[in-house]
């Protein structure tokens, strides 16, 4: 079996609010590599957040897309429901991509809906990411992927697979390197498809208890998970591979 890397998904966020920079901090502790979510203001400005409305995470009922970076920097980011109760800042991408870069971390990106309602808005990440060697781009839009495989030839491009009646039409997508498949879609009719496919899978949702962990066929180099440290135990066992 190859080499399968872990990446803590929107930073070890089992442990740290996601998506922020303790998140990405106790991802790094544990020596692991990283997936995050960019989404690009009105003006052009990439920032890391998950959702393409502001509301779940700061109270502030507005998309994203819709505002200027102004309009959204001293936001606070927390969850009153989590003790002790915290806020944060909405991270800069930038900042985050030059951290990971001196760290030598490796990076998942996910593009979301705000990167498809902006025009200049696979430029403006291209430019930000040059120079970045370990890092692949991850996103439910195939369309913006090819977008940016024309602007970014030799990086990884991963689509996420919502269900699995997308994946013969992935065979038409050459664009697209690899594929991102949530832990319930797997079951052996399946893995005959993904095989088919010839391409690098990496599975997310995974929490590290799983057996599937070590029965995972030759094509999985990745394994996106809020608890990277329950993951790389269980990859460390006799069992694996």
């Amino acid at each position: 079996m190859s080499e399968v890397k872990v990446y803590a998904h929107r930073g070890a966020s089992g442990y740290a609010l996601e998506n922020t920079w303790d998140a990405f901090f106790k991802a790094c502790e544990f020596g692991v590599g990283i997936e995050l979510d960019v989404q690009i203001t009105k003006d052009g400005v990439v920032v890391v957040f998950h959702d393409d409305n502001l509301r779940r995470l700061t109270g502030f009922n507005a998309d994203i897309e819709a505002l200027a970076y102004e309009d959204i920097k001293d936001l606070r980011v927390g969850k009153k429901w989590i003790r002790p109760f915290q806020h944060y800042q909405i991270p800069l991408a930038y900042e985050v991509f030059q951290w990971a870069k001196k760290k030598n971390i490796p990076l998942n990106v996910e593009l979301k809906a705000s990167f498809v309602k902006n025009p200049k808005g696979p430029q403006i990440l291209a430019a930000m990411l040059e120079g970045i060697r370990d890092i692949h781009l991850s996103s439910f839009n195939p369309q913006l992927l090819e977008e940016m495989k024309k602007l970014m030839p030799s990086t990884e491009m991963a689509l996420i697979i919502k269900k699995n009646k997308q994946l013969p039409y992935v065979k038409e997508m050459e664009w697209v390197d690899s594929i991102h498949l949530h832990k319930r879609l797997l079951n052996k009719a399946l893995w005959a498809d993904v095989l088919e496919l010839d391409k690098k899978v990496r599975l997310y949702g995974v929490l590290g208890s799983e057996s599937l962990i070590t029965q995972l066929n030759s094509q999985t180099v990745g394994i996106i998970t809020n608890y990277p440290d329950r993951v790389k135990r269980k990859i460390a066992s006799p069992l694996f591979g």
